[in-house]
C-alpha cells in the first residue's frame, strides 16, 4: 500500500468519526440532554455575573477563558485565559533559548588497569625458587626491586664459561657468555660483581621491571619453574582506563579525545574528568554496542580495578534555539507550540523542531519561534483541545446548521427541559 493510500483511509476514517461525533452532540444537544454539561461549561469558561455561584459553591465569576480570533494554524485558535484558570490546570511557561546544543552520552563501565602498563614477569632460563622478596598480592613495588630468587645450573654453568674465556684472553667466547647473561636480565651491576669475585653467583635474581602493584603472583619456594611459567603480573595503575560500551546510534556523538564526567559509587559526591581514548573499530551484533574507554587519572590509587563507574560523555553541536520538549505537541502532520503573549493571550504556532533531544531534554527549533519568546510548556494539551474544540463549534453553529432548543436554554426556562428523559411539563398537552 502506498502512502498517499494509507494517508487518504486514514483521513477518510477520521472525516467519518468527526461526522459521527457532530450527528451524536448535535441530537443530544436538540433533546437537551447535554444542558447540564453546557451549564457547567458555562460557569468554567465564560463570565457569570457578579456574585455567581457553582460548583457546589465555588466561585467562577470573573474567570473568562475564551477565543480570541482565528489563527495561522489551521482548525486552531487564539487562546484568551485568565491567570486564576491558568492556575487551576497548571499552565507553565519556558522561554526559547540559544543555547549550546550538547547532546548527552550516558553510560556504564568497569576500571580495568591502562594495558599498556601491565608487565608479566617470566623467567629467561629455569630453576628452582629459593627465595620469595615478593610474597603477596597487592604489594606495592619499585622498578628494580628483586621479586624472588632461583638456582638455576644453566645460570651458573654460563657464569663459569664467562669468567673462564675472560681468563684465556678468550674475548669472542667471554663476550658470547656476557651477552647470554644479559639477555637473561642479569643486571649490569651483578656482572660486575662476578668479574671482581672471580666466583658465579649461585642463585639469579629476578627483578620488577616498573614501579607498580603487584595483581598475581603464582610463584612459591621450593618450586620448579621454566620459562613458560608466569611468576607476576604487576601493573602501573597511576592511570586507570574504565571500560563501557554505547550504542551505535550514539556513536557519532563520541570520539577519542572528548571529556568525560566519571562518578563511582565508591566515592559518592565526588566527580573526575577523564577523557576517551580508544573508540572499539568493530560493533557487537548481538547488543549493537561498540566499547569505548576512557582514561582516568589516578594519581592518589583512589580507582581500583573491578569499580563500577557511571559515565556521561557531552558532545557540544554547535548553538541553537531550545525550546522545552513538552512545549511542542506533535500532531503527526504538524508540530504545534503555543506561544504566551501578554494579557493570559495564547496564539498557536506551527514549528519546525530536529529530530534529537538535547540536554535536559529539549528540542532545536528550526522555524516558528524567536529567541526570549514564551510558550506553554505544560497544560499545552488542555490548551490546544480546547481551540480545536471552538473551531468545530463554531463549524456546528454556521448558518442553515439548526441546533434545536437554543433560546431556552440561555433563559434558563421550561424550553431546555421538555425533551429531557422522565420530565414531565404542563404544557405537555399542547404539542
Amino acid at each position: 500500500m502506498t502512502n498517499s493510500r494509507r494517508r487518504w483511509l486514514i483521513w477518510s476514517t477520521v472525516a467519518v468519526t468527526l461526522l459521527v461525533v457532530a450527528g451524536l452532540l448535535w441530537f443530544a444537544h436538540a433533546r437537551g440532554w447535554l444542558a447540564p454539561a453546557e451549564t457547567w461549561a458555562a460557569g468554567l469558561f465564560h463570565r457569570k455575573e457578579a456574585g455567581g455561584q457553582d460548583m457546589g459553591g465555588m466561585d467562577m465569576g470573573g474567570m473568562d477563558m475564551g477565543s480570541n480570533s482565528s489563527s495561522a494554524v489551521p482548525d486552531h485558535e487564539e487562546m484568551s485565559i485568565p491567570y486564576a484558570v491558568q492556575q487551576r490546570i497548571g499552565v507553565t511557561v519556558g522561554r526559547v533559548e540559544e543555547a549550546p546544543l550538547r547532546m548527552s552520552v550516558r553510560t556504564v563501565g568497569i576500571v580495568r588497569p591502562d594495558e599498556t602498563r601491565i608487565a608479566h614477569v617470566h623467567l629467561r632460563t629455569e630453576g628452582w625458587v629459593q627465595k620469595l622478596f615478593v610474597d603477596y598480592v597487592g604489594q606495592p613495588v619499585k622498578k628494580g626491586d628483586p621479586l624472588l630468587s632461583i638456582y638455576s645450573p644453566q645460570f651458573v654453568t654460563t657464569e663459569q664459561e664467562y669468567l673462564d674465556a675472560r681468563k684465556s684472553g678468550q674475548s669472542s667466547l667471554a663476550g658470547l657468555a656476557r651477552q647470554r647473561l644479559e639477555l637473561w636480565d642479569v643486571p649490569a651491576d651483578d656482572i660486575k660483581e662476578i668479574e671482581e669475585s672471580g666466583k658465579p653467583k649461585t642463585n639469579l635474581t629476578l627483578r620488577s621491571p616498573l614501579t607498580g602493584t603487584v595483581l598475581t603472583r603464582n610463584a612459591f619456594e621450593g618450586q620448579y619453574v621454566t620459562a613458560e611459567k608466569e611468576l607476576y603480573t604487576v601493573a602501573d595503575l597511576s592511570t586507570v582506563w574504565v571500560q563501557a560500551k554505547v550504542y551505535e546510534y550514539e556513536l557519532p556523538h563520541v570520539e577519542i579525545g572528548q571529556p568525560a564526567s566519571v562518578t563511582l559509587p565508591a566515592l559518592p559526591g565526588q566527580e573526575f574528568t577523564g577523557k576517551v581514548a580508544f573508540i572499539q573499530a568493530t560493533v557487537d551484533e548481538p547488543a549493537r554496542t561498540v566499547e569505548v574507554r576512557v582514561e582516568l587519572a589516578n594519581p592518589e590509587g583512589r580507582f581500583k580495578p573491578g569499580m563500577f563507574a557511571n559515565l556521561v560523555i557531552q558532545h557540544t553541536m554547535g548553538t541553537g534555539l531550545l525550546v522545552p520538549a513538552s512545549a511542542v505537541l506533535r500532531t503527526g502532520d504538524r508540530d504545534i507550540a503555543y506561544k504566551a503573549e501578554s494579557e493570559g493571550r495564547f496564539i498557536p504556532v506551527e514549528v519546525k523542531v530536529g529530530a534529537m533531544r538535547f540536554e535536559d531534554g529539549r528540542f532545536q527549533v528550526l522555524e516558528g519561534l524567536k529567541a526570549g519568546e514564551l510558550v506553554a510548556t505544560s497544560a499545552d494539551f488542555l490548551i490546544d483541545s480546547e481551540s480545536r474544540l471552538r473551531v468545530g463549534m463554531a463549524m456546528m453553529n454556521m448558518p442553515g446548521m439548526d441546533m434545536g432548543g437554543k433560546k431556552g436554554q440561555q433563559k434558563g426556562g421550561k424550553d431546555d427541559m421538555k425533551d429531557m428523559p422522565g420530565m414531565k411539563m404542563d404544557d405537555d398537552k399542547k404539542h
